[in-house]
């Protein structure tokens, strides 16, 4: 059989056009979000094209899932859904090093580590997460670039998750892995939570009357694209905050809404309104000062001394979580004496230079 010309060509169009359709069907599933990553310059950059119209995406996949982690338990008290650098090594040994697998389910808790792709990094390597997830069955990693602009799809994965391999849970609690928590006092303060009688809450350290930040130079820079309005809605600091499987699903389903890149105030602020959550304040729990924590594991030492305070950052100690739940264990054994005044009142600390930028730490920390 012979083609003509005009025959040849159109064969090989339809066959181009073929190729192009299959591949794009397999690719699909591995599609990776690298339109949202962080300007580390802090140079002007134009975002309104890429962001105007940009609708959040669920359709990725799990990379690493450890989806048996709740398997045939009912009598979970809480999930801890934890966003983890893909490089935060070390902050995920301190956090097990605390407390294992084991130590959390004698507490009724559950935890799982939320990773992105990082296909080059010097701390570790995607053998060596893989490595730690068999080891440990703690690790969810979802198929999107690790960029501060794509927290949102990993806080997103997390709910995800949360609502669809542990609602059995009570309570999930979502916190970062730069965090310090007294992990043996939440349950004390999961039961002075008063939940509201529609089951919908979040509660947290609440933030209201935050406005976008224009200037173009600034990290946090929000184009009037990408949020319109001038204030944000009140939402909770996505250091640490608490809610529950049900309002989980909830949020999850709202997640067509326009994408916004800042995730605590996407899903505690714009996607908790749409709701009608009113957050939950927990504040008095919080401290914004690592030093404070570090003054509560000397006070301790020293005077025996309770803590007043839950939680916290770890200002760039990354054993801080161990170290503070090593001492504060003295405490949570009823062997500590009651503060006469709260640690902010009597903490005297020395100032932290951090040593990406060579500056003092003078003022508060930012919390999101």
């Amino acid at each position: 059989m012979y083609f003509t010309k005009p025959k040849l060509y159109t064969a090989a169009i339809v066959f181009l056009a073929i190729l192009i359709i299959v591949l794009s069907i397999k690719s699909k599933n591995r599609e990776v979000y690298v339109k949202f990553v962080e300007n580390d310059g802090l140079t002007q950059v134009n975002r309104s094209n890429k962001t105007k119209q940009k609708l959040f995406n669920m359709d990725f996949h799990y990379l690493l899932n450890n989806e048996k982690m709740c398997e045939k338990d009912s009598n979970i008290l809480a999930l801890f859904i934890v966003t983890s650098y893909f490089g935060n090594v070390e902050t995920r040994s301190a956090m097990r090093r605390a407390f294992s697998r084991e130590d959390l389910k004698q507490l009724s808790f559950r935890r799982i580590f939320l990773l992105g792709e990082a296909p080059t990094d010097k701390y570790t390597s995607k053998k060596a997460v893989e490595d730690e997830s068999k080891r440990f069955g703690d690790i969810v990693q979802g198929n999107f670039i690790e960029a501060y602009r794509n927290l949102t799809y990993k806080h997103m994965m997390g709910l995800k998750w949360a609502k669809e391999n542990c609602y059995k849970a009570k309570f999930v609690i979502k916190m970062d892995d730069d965090i310090v928590v007294n992990v043996e006092r939440i349950p004390d303060l999961l039961k002075s939570l008063k939940l509201p009688k529609n089951n919908n809450f979040i509660a947290g350290y609440v933030l209201r009357n935050m406005v976008p930040i224009r200037e173009p130079a600034n990290k946090w820079y929000v184009t009037v694209e990408e949020y319109e309005h001038t204030t944000y809605p009140p939402f909770v600091s996505g250091w640490f905050y608490i809610t529950n499987p049900s309002t989980c699903s909830k949020l999850v389903s709202l997640s067509q809404i326009k994408y916004f890149w800042i995730d605590d105030t996407y899903v505690t602020g714009i996607l908790a309104k749409e709701l009608k959550i009113r957050p939950f304040d927990i504040s008095n729990y919080f401290t914004v000062h690592s030093e404070f924590l570090d003054c509560c594991i000397q006070d301790v030492r020293s005077k025996n001394l309770d803590c007043n305070v839950l939680i916290g950052p770890n200002g760039g100690n990354n054993n801080l979580f161990y170290d503070f739940n090593n001492v504060m264990n003295i405490c949570n054994l009823k062997l500590c004496k009651a503060r006469a005044k709260p640690i902010n009142e009597t903490c005297v600390a020395e100032k932290k230079t951090n040593l990406g930028r060579g500056n003092a730490i003078v003022e508060s920390y930012k919390l999101h």
